[in-house]
């Protein structure tokens, strides 16, 4: 078996492969949960309830702080120079899922066992989220679900401060003003 440096080392190297501009180690202490997070999803964003990655669907913030409690570090990635007006942007935001999946998937064989995956923003797997139509959203809806396998709620829909996490780990994120400005994701895999 490889030993944590070297597994640490194969994951980052992957996140770059897959389409990341940087990913780090950090402790898991270092990611900050707030019950805020979960409201500006609530009532701050239009694909509240419509995309199973989001909440209701989604782990609240108690339980998130629970689960995280549970690991002593995290992969933290970082996704650039990505654009709102990009025609492309939605197959990017694609890539962002199915690369943070890829990387949860790859620190399980390597041994981390309960490595858990958060994405960045709305699910964008699907076309077109079985979850839109639903009048009346319940957790047991969540098994129409087209992509059950890979889809990962985002570390905001979780609860996670997305911008003091990244902060305190020493990346650079910044309030995107204007939809022609380019903007950056994150994304994060609990290890343990």
């Amino acid at each position: 078996m490889q030993s944590t440096e070297q597994a640490d080392k194969k994951l980052i190297d992957q996140a770059i492969e897959g389409g990341a501009t940087a990913a780090k180690i950090i402790n898991a202490d270092q990611i900050v949960i707030a019950q805020w997070v979960r409201h500006k999803c609530q009532f701050g964003c239009r694909l509240f309830a419509k995309r199973f990655t989001c909440p209701p669907y989604v782990p609240s913030p108690s339980e998130t702080a629970e689960t995280v409690k549970q690991y002593q570090q995290a992969l933290l990635v970082e996704f650039r120079n990505r654009h709102f007006e990009d025609p492309q942007d939605t197959a990017s935001q694609s890539m962002v899922h199915r690369s943070m999946y890829n990387l949860e998937r790859q620190a399980f064989l390597d041994g981390f066992y309960k490595a858990t995956a958060y994405g960045s923003g709305p699910c964008r797997l699907c076309p077109e989220c079985p979850a839109e139509k639903l009048e009346k959203p319940s957790l047991f809806n969540k098994k129409d679900c087209l992509n059950q396998k890979m889809a990962r709620p985002s570390m905001e829909a979780a609860g996670i401060d997305v911008y003091q996490t990244v902060r305190q780990a020493g990346f650079e994120i910044h309030v995107v003003r204007e939809k022609s400005e380019p903007y950056t994701s994150f994304g994060l895999v609990l290890l343990e």
